[in-house]
């Protein structure tokens, strides 16, 4: 089943806001799958954006996340603190038939995501 969703990420150096959209697996535990993929890839909070990049080679990027009416998820994905930087997540959906975003959950620490939710696939 296509669960279609935009990220957002912002705060990375050198980077403009950038919205993806990506046409499957955007529930909370797919998107943990991806986002796990591409912190391994990530050495320092700084780069994560571009090792986002090149684990989603299918992400299509979108003008703003409104350019995508189909989408039930949506996530910010923030790069946040000089001293400490971190990556901090924030997910909202949108029911079918409705026209506006529920919080679903955050901000959160990414790391707090993807445990929460890499938990729902199970074993």
């Amino acid at each position: 089943m296509a669960t279609r969703a935009v990220y957002t990420f912002s705060g990375f150096p050198d980077e403009p806001a950038q919205h993806l959209y990506l046409h499957h697996d955007g529930y909370p535990a797919g998107a943990a799958f991806r986002l796990a993929e591409a912190k391994q890839l990530s050495e320092t909070p700084a780069a994560y954006l571009s090792s986002f990049l090149l684990t989603q080679p299918e992400a299509e990027s979108l003008v703003s996340p409104e350019q995508s009416g189909d989408a039930e998820y949506r996530y910010l994905v923030q790069l946040s603190g000089e001293r400490r930087p971190a990556v901090r997540i924030e997910c909202w959906r949108r029911y079918p038939g409705a026209s506006h975003w529920q919080r679903r959950c955050g901000p959160m620490l990414l790391a707090s995501f993807i445990n929460r939710f890499l938990a729902d696939l199970g074993p």
